[in-house]
């Protein structure tokens, strides 16, 4: 498998890590867990849409890009924006260490994910060189 194709199937993986990651979150309400967040009326707020599109919908335009566009920016770019994506999951994973209802399924999770996005970092690293 080359660069190219790693660097896809760990964006894709990514994507469906996130996935779960919410779905951990509203699992809690089959085991009698309110989820509700204080304050909450019903309409989902405007950084919801944000975070999904950076989580969700950029890694899979990146994907397209890279199975289509065959441009050095393009490697540059998901270069950078695996770093940054590294960057957020550490901040997430330790976040989640700090919380003081640790949940060990989102804990071997998201240790997963940023294991998976240190070895994105490297494949796009050597996907740069060649």
């Amino acid at each position: 498998m080359n660069n190219s194709q790693k660097i896809v199937t760990l964006w894709i993986l990514f994507v469906v890590c996130m996935i779960l990651h919410f779905n951990y979150h509203v699992s809690e309400l089959f085991y009698g867990v309110d989820i509700k967040r204080p304050n909450a009326n019903g309409v989902v707020p405007t950084s919801a849409a944000i975070i999904r599109f950076v989580f969700e919908i950029l890694p899979m335009m990146l994907v397209t890009f890279i199975l289509f566009i065959e441009k050095p920016l393009i490697r540059q770019i998901n270069f950078y924006l695996s770093i940054l994506f590294s960057l957020a999951n550490l901040a997430h994973l330790v976040e989640e260490f700090m919380s003081p209802k640790l949940d060990l399924s989102q804990l071997n999770l998201l240790s997963f994910v940023f294991i998976s996005s240190l070895l994105l970092n490297l494949a796009s690293w050597r996907w740069i060189k060649e």
